[in-house]
């Protein structure tokens, strides 16, 4: 597992200010540069979940290492814009479930018999169990079939379903 301090190393080394705040209800964090100073906000409400803070930090910070420019949500969006903010934050998710997950620990982990289902592998990784399938769906585009060792193949045809079979 990819342990939390390692988030907050990313943080120290380039002097992110993190804070947490009052937020909207449908936002539990917000990531944003000023043109001096990162910031990422995080929802006070998160911080008595350290599962769900895991997950909204790595992909706030996932916004830092990988947009440029402002994908602020407004009011107003052309659909063009919308679009691209979309991608925009695909992106950043991708960088944060490849981070607390990366995909050779996962398959590790499976072939160790460390976790064998998702609930276990959501507690092991102690992630939540959307974060996981996120993780599963970026899989799946690359390849739907991932080999676990010499008898047992990972199978992601079927998502949200997910097998292993020998």
């Amino acid at each position: 597992m990819i342990e939390t301090s390692e988030l907050e190393n990313i943080i120290h080394k380039y002097h992110i200010i993190k804070e947490f705040t009052s937020l909207p209800e449908s936002a539990l964090g917000f990531y944003f540069y000023d043109g001096d100073y990162s910031m990422i906000l995080i929802s006070e409400s998160l911080k008595n979940n350290e599962r769900l803070y895991r997950t909204i930090l790595a992909e706030e910070i996932g916004h830092f290492m990988t947009t440029v420019g402002d994908i602020t949500p407004r009011r107003y969006l052309r659909y063009s814009e919308q679009i691209e903010i979309d991608k925009k934050e695909l992106v950043a998710l991708r960088w944060a479930v490849d981070f607390l997950l990366p995909t050779q620990m996962v398959l590790e982990v499976l072939r160790d018999r460390k976790a064998c289902t998702v609930d276990e592998l959501v507690d092991y990784f102690y992630v939540t169990k959307d974060f996981l399938m996120k993780k599963f769906e970026f899989m799946a585009k690359e390849k739907p079939i991932w080999k676990i060792d010499g008898k047992r193949c990972l199978y992601l045809y079927k998502l949200p379903s997910v097998f292993i079979y020998e």
